[in-house]
């Protein structure tokens, strides 16, 4: 699998999402994109905004749910409205995370579990990748960051050791900025989620051009 850059659109707006999606893929194609539709677009939305960003785009569209429970249900709502892949809390209890595989699979999609907010992500990536999930989001919000005093570069030291003990794919999500996604590539992470970089950015376009250069070169 060649890095991947999840934009996430976490804004309410979904014309200006649809809008800023559409020019970006125009430019830049689908191939190493995906296109999330944010929680705040999911709970403005809902499934119309998913079914949209779908039909407009024709990328890979992840909806960032983040599930906490009735993970079968939610997945549903989802997947049948043109999701490829929907998101659970890695705080979830294990039934929900395994129901909500079983979910995704029946439709050949993904389940990506979130990390945001977790006491002990390394410790949990470990155990969801014995539960099969198919990618373990490794989110470190600003907040934490900030509370933490993490860097970047612990965090690159984390998905390091990640990479090297399980199967599922990772992804990185957490106030990435130009210059910070290849070092996350090189780390390990799968896939690269940037958010406000990209959409607050004076030229999306642009600067989702830049991300896509610096993970793939």
């Amino acid at each position: 699998m060649r890095p991947v850059l999840q934009i996430a659109l976490d804004v309410d707006d979904l014309f200006k999402a649809l809008s800023m999606s559409t020019r970006i893929v125009a430019e830049l194609g689908c191939g190493n994109i995906w296109i999330e539709a944010g929680t705040p677009l999911i709970k403005a939305w809902g499934r119309i905004g998913i079914d949209v960003l779908k039909k407009s785009t024709n990328c890979f569209v992840v909806a960032d749910t983040k599930t906490m429970d009735t993970g079968a249900f939610e997945g549903e709502i989802v997947l049948s409205a043109g999701a490829d892949a929907y998101t659970v809390l890695g705080l979830a209890d294990g039934s929900t995370i395994r129901e909500s595989i079983d979910k995704a699979h029946e439709y050949n999609k993904l389940l990506i579990v979130d990390l945001i907010n977790h006491p002990n992500p390394y410790n949990r990536a470990l155990e969801l990748d014995k539960l099969g999930v198919d990618v373990v989001l490794y989110h470190v919000g600003i907040d934490v960051q900030r509370s933490r005093g993490l860097t970047i570069d612990q965090l690159i030291d984390e998905i390091k050791m990640l990479r090297k003990n399980i199967n599922a794919k990772i992804a990185v999500a957490g106030g990435i900025k130009h210059g910070k996604a290849k070092p996350l590539v090189d780390a390990g992470a799968d896939i690269v989620v940037v958010g406000s970089a990209i959409t607050k950015a004076e030229d999306p376009v642009d600067s989702a051009r830049k991300f896509l250069e610096e993970i793939l070169s």
